[in-house]
């Protein structure tokens, strides 16, 4: 489904919450195992994984088979829940017997991605890390316990971005904006 000529966006948040909306309108991915996955592979979008290693990252604790079938049944839900939203699982995921990538130049805006900037060499400008700090709602993936998932938190450094806002602030001398972060 298209608006007069427009690509939809996929919005994703996992900071504070996991919550995937397309034009505000919630997608219902089911089950944690499956949003995990989903989060996981847009973290790391432009990323090709082997399907062993994520059903292994997963799925710990199944027996190969099982850990490969429960992968194969996620990522059958995922391309149904952006189906229901009128995306195409395609323009996302790039699948194949050997791999799963959620595709870099899809059309998706991720919350945790503009706080984290994983591109070297950027620069944080003052409005730059309040535009990123604004955006924190909370821990990346609450409530998820998955290795992965905890080592990404530890990576996001909220704390260090907004001690640096701060220090910013002050050697600006933004008084007002020092105290509305502090």
């Amino acid at each position: 489904m298209e608006r007069s000529g427009e690509a939809q966006t996929l919005e994703v948040r996992l900071l504070g919450q996991f919550k995937v909306l397309v034009d505000r309108i919630l997608v219902d991915i089911p089950s944690r195992p499956v949003q995990s996955l989903f989060a996981y592979l847009i973290i790391n979008a432009g990323v090709s994984f082997r399907r062993e290693k994520l059903a292994g990252l997963l799925w710990p604790e199944a027996m190969e088979e099982n850990a490969r079938n429960y992968l194969r049944s996620a990522l059958w839900r995922i391309c149904k829940a952006l189906e229901a939203a009128g995306l195409s699982g395609e323009a996302y995921l790039e699948i194949d017997e050997i791999a799963v990538t959620f595709r870099k130049e899809a059309k998706y805006w991720l919350d945790f991605e503009r706080l984290v900037e994983r591109r070297e060499g950027v620069r944080w400008t003052t409005q730059a890390l309040i535009d990123a700090v604004s955006l924190y709602q909370g821990e990346l993936l609450p409530g998820f316990y998955d290795e992965w998932a905890v080592l990404e938190r530890e990576r996001a450094a909220f704390e260090h971005k907004m001690k640096l806002l701060l220090e910013r602030l002050i050697g600006e001398r933004r008084w007002d904006g020092v105290l509305d972060w502090g």
